[in-house]
């Protein structure tokens, strides 16, 4: 079932070197699915939020809203980043067969990933009596899982407001497993198939970060260009303190940061919510690495708005009900630093060690698996640990290869992906738990804090945000 909406006038967006003017069209994602793309090379966007649709349909829906001359300047076919000229993978051309998926621009590799998850999901949706689509969704258990998280985390609540201390911790961890289960997967579109309730769920994160800017960060840059010098915005997080890719010119403050991370992570998400939307803003690039979408003047009022209110929740509301400024003090930093930690903790692993750093692949999807960190635990607890506290991040080859799947699923598919990989020698890198996988971003930062002859083709663009 599509939700309905008016849809809205949206730039053009440039799939596979093709321009397609979208504007009056009711996307079933919604209208923030469109927007992502408005004015970029959306091609890898495209191709990983439309794995299992039938590429025939894609075609012929597309084809009605080609722009049949990019170069009339009406037609307003400008991209935001000239950047987006480079081809960052190699798109095989389609087989000419009566086969739809055969149809992919894709290469033997993913069309046999897609095809064996393909048939996972076929299976579920008749099992389950739904759509296949419907069958990548949060599954009835995972929302009976997400409704108990959100009641311990608001039955706390009233001891949080009151300034107990007991809830300094607890409180802001059980908020984080609501958060991480719901609003990553949201963010994505892989919580429901209703784009409305996909859109709630990305506003859970108010101590985590700006809708807005995740999108930037996360969609259109990690997820399209993950490690990518230049491109991934995650490779320039705190660029002055910390040095993540070779590609970087190393600084003196780099010689320290195998000691100095823990700072960082208990700040992370406090930058993301708050100092990074003005950052992109002023620039008008996310970390230098993706340009910001062109929002009208209410659009970026209105986030600015929003930012103020999530800021009093998190960290003024104490100074009003708190009689103790030392209380005060410790409710508005405490809580947000726990769940900094945790999101460092769960995130940074995941592609940030020696064997994901300055890799690269011309095929989309084995470029998403080569440059991931999966991980899980030696024992079946250890593992459902893991995948609790995480939100299903310990997966990350999974979730990147499959972004609009919902972490629900990524545990029954990740033995396909693992076959596939090992017939087609694509490198899976896996770790046996949180230690093993810290312990490698731990080397991975001692190893680039190091300074080492880079060769004169590569520059850092100045990258110091």
């Amino acid at each position: 079932m599509v939700v309905q909406y008016k849809p809205e006038k949206v730039a053009p967006i440039l799939i596979h070197g093709k321009w397609y003017d979208m504007s009056g069209y009711n996307h079933p994602g919604g209208p923030i699915m469109l927007r992502l793309g408005a004015s970029r090379d959306a091609t890898a966007l495209f191709e990983s939020h439309h794995p299992f649709t039938s590429r025939k349909h894609l075609e012929q829906l597309l084809e009605k809203h080609r722009v049949q001359d990019p170069s009339d300047p009406a037609a307003g076919c400008q991209l935001l980043d000239q950047r987006d000229h480079e081809q960052m993978y190699a798109w095989p051309e389609p087989e000419k067969t009566t086969s739809d998926q055969s149809q992919r621009p894709l290469s033997a590799f993913a069309l046999e990933l897609q095809s064996r998850v393909r048939d996972y999901f076929a299976a579920e949706a008749k099992r389950r009596g739904v759509s296949l689509l419907q069958a990548t969704k949060a599954t009835p258990a995972k929302w009976m899982q997400l409704a108990l998280m959100l009641a311990l985390f608001s039955a706390t609540l009233p001891y949080f407001l009151a300034g107990r201390y007991w809830t300094l911790l607890l409180t802001p961890f059980l908020y984080w497993l609501f958060e991480v289960n719901s609003f990553h997967d949201a963010s994505h579109f892989a919580l429901s198939r209703d784009w409305r309730i996909n859109a709630l769920g990305t506003y859970t994160g108010i101590w985590f970060s700006s809708p807005l800017a995740w999108y930037h960060q996360h969609i259109i840059g990690h997820h399209a260009y993950p490690n990518i010098p230049q491109r991934d915005p995650d490779l320039y997080h705190n660029g002055t303190f910390e040095r993540h890719t070779k590609t970087l010119r190393h600084r003196p403050l780099h010689m320290h940061q195998d000691k100095t991370w823990l700072p960082i992570w208990l700040l992370g998400t406090f930058a993301m919510s708050f100092l990074k939307p003005l950052q992109m803003f002023a620039t008008g690039y996310y970390n230098r690495a993706v340009a910001v979408t062109r929002y009208s003047k209410r659009r970026i009022y209105d986030h600015f708005v929003g930012r103020v209110l999530v800021f009093a929740l998190c960290h003024l509301w104490s100074f009003i009900l708190l009689d103790s400024w030392i209380d005060a003090v410790l409710f508005s930093a405490i809580p947000a630093m726990v769940v900094s930690v945790c999101f460092m903790i769960c995130s940074q692993v995941n592609h940030l060690t020696a064997e994901n750093i300055d890799v690269r692949d011309p095929c989309f999807y084995a470029h998403q698996v080569k440059t991931s960190h999966s991980f899980g635990g030696t024992t079946w607890l250890s593992r459902k640990w893991a995948f609790l506290f995480s939100g299903g991040l310990n997966l990350q080859i999974e979730h990147h290869l499959f972004p609009t799947v919902n972490h629900s699923h990524l545990p029954h598919i990740s033995g396909i992906v693992k076959e596939v990989c090992k017939k087609h020698g694509v490198y899976y890198h896996e770790s046996t738990g949180f230690r093993q996988a810290f312990g490698k971003y731990l080397a991975h930062m001692k190893e680039l804090s190091v300074a080492e002859i880079i060769a004169e083709h590569i520059s850092d663009h100045h990258h110091t945000d």
